[in-house]
């Protein structure tokens, strides 16, 4: 009597672990994102409507550094969405292979793809 976890396990617990960081990189990048628009708002705003140059350069020059810190977020969640891409290929490989019960596969795989869809926040493009 084995008390460890099978291979098909180990690898939904490993993809649903892996689609979790995937989710918080595309949340972060949404919000990061956001302030960024926000920021260029008041550059504008700053430079048109009160005619203070000073607070618009200091504003342009906080939005080129924030650029720099949402090309390194980008940067990690695609490499989120490689890591959980190869944990998912895993799981069908390990929970999709004919030496497991028949019952057990079409559930593991089920279950695997329908918490892939649930945590996709933007759709498919994301």
């Amino acid at each position: 009597m084995s008390t460890g976890i099978t291979p098909c396990e180990y690898a939904r617990q490993r993809h649903h672990d892996i689609l979790r960081w995937r989710n918080l990189w595309t949340i972060l990048l949404f919000v990061f994102g956001s302030v960024l628009v926000l920021s260029l708002i008041v550059i504008v705003a700053f430079i048109l409507l009160q005619h203070r140059y000073w607070e618009g350069a200091v504003c342009a020059l906080g939005t080129v550094v924030s650029g720099a810190a949402v090309k390194w977020i980008v940067e990690r969640r695609q490499d989120a969405k490689n890591e959980e891409e190869e944990a998912y290929r895993d799981v069908e490989a390990k929970c999709g292979a004919p030496a497991l019960e028949a019952a057990v596969q079409p559930a593991a795989l089920s279950s695997a793809k329908g918490l892939r869809e649930r945590y996709r926040l933007f759709g498919r493009w994301l």
